[in-house]
C-alpha cells in the first residue's frame, strides 16, 4: 500500500479566457522545483478543453499529480477548490490558485516544519504580487483580524493558506469575492490564531483575467452582508465600524 503524502497541494483550475494552461504552468514548475518532495498535486479542472489535462500529464515524470475533471460541478472557485481538497490524501491541505506560484524552493519545507508542532492546525505564508513573474512587489506578512471577513484583507489570496485535513472545514460555496476571508474566519474560529510563515513564499499574479478584476459592487455588497449575518457583527473592537465602512463603500456607483 502506498503511503499517503504529507502535503496535498490543491489547485482549482478553469479556462481563464482560454489561457488556463498558460497560467497554471509556472505554478507546476514551482512545485517541481521544491526541495521538499513528500507531496501530491490535485488539479480540479472546470475548463472545457483538454489543455489543462494535457499539461498535467506532461508533469507525470516530475510530480505526483492527479487531474480531476470537474466540468459538471458548480462553476466557481470555492466549489472547485473544495473538490480538490476532498480528493486529497495528505495530512496538510495546501491551497494554490491556478495563476499563482511558489517563489521560494523552501516553501513546502517551511510548511512541513511548521506542522511538526501539534499546535499548528492552520498556517499562512508571506506573499507578494507580480505582474511580470520577475519582479515581486508589495511583500505582505499575513496578519489575522476578524475584520478580514468583511473584505479588509490583511492576509492575501487563498494561495497563502494551508490547514490540517480532517476537520470538515471548507470554502463556503455561496461566496466568490470573500471565499478566502470566510475560510480564514472559520479556521480561526475552529483552531485559534494561525501559524505565520513571514518569508515571501507565494507570488500572486496580477492580470486582467482575474475573477476579482470583474467583480461588481453588487456582489461585493451582498457578500459583506452575507458574512456579517453568518458570522455575527461583533467579534473584536472595531468590527461594527469595519462592516459599515465596507458595506457603504460598495454602495457607490
Amino acid at each position: 500500500m502506498t503511503q499517503a503524502p504529507l502535503i496535498s497541494v490543491c489547485i482549482p483550475a478553469y479556462d481563464m479566457a482560454g489561457q488556463g494552461a498558460r497560467y497554471l504552468q509556472p505554478g507546476l514548475d514551482s512545485l517541481a522545483a521544491q526541495e521538499f518532495t513528500d507531496f501530491e498535486v490535485i488539479v480540479s479542472d472546470q475548463s472545457d478543453t483538454n489543455a489543462i489535462r494535457d499539461l498535467c500529464q506532461s508533469y507525470d515524470d516530475r510530480l505526483t499529480i492527479r487531474h480531476l475533471d470537474f466540468r459538471e460541478g458548480k462553476r466557481q472557485a470555492s466549489a472547485n477548490c473544495n473538490n480538490a481538497m476532498r480528493h486529497a490524501d495528505g495530512r496538510i491541505l495546501k491551497v494554490l490558485f491556478q495563476d499563482d506560484y511558489f517563489c521560494d524552493p523552501t516553501a513546502l519545507t517551511q510548511l512541513a516544519t511548521a506542522f511538526e508542532d501539534p499546535a499548528c492546525k492552520w498556517c499562512l505564508m508571506g506573499s507578494a504580487v507580480t505582474r511580470d513573474m520577475n519582479t515581486l512587489e508589495r511583500p505582505m506578512v499575513p496578519r489575522y483580524t476578524s475584520r478580514v471577513r468583511f473584505g479588509w484583507n490583511t492576509i492575501s489570496s487563498p494561495s497563502v493558506l494551508a490547514l490540517e485535513a480532517g476537520h470538515d472545514i471548507w470554502f463556503d460555496e455561496n461566496l466568490i469575492w470573500l471565499m478566502d476571508a470566510d475560510m480564514y474566519f472559520s479556521c480561526c474560529d475552529a483552531f485559534g490564531a494561525p501559524t505565520i510563515l513571514p518569508d515571501t513564499l507565494v507570488a500572486n499574479r496580477l492580470h486582467e483575467d482575474q475573477v476579482s478584476e470583474t467583480m461588481v459592487r453588487a456582489v461585493k455588497r451582498y457578500e459583506v452582508l452575507y458574512c456579517a449575518r453568518k458570522q455575527g457583527l461583533r467579534r473584536e473592537p472595531g468590527d461594527l465600524v469595519a462592516f459599515f465602512r465596507q458595506y457603504l463603500k460598495h454602495l457607490r456607483p
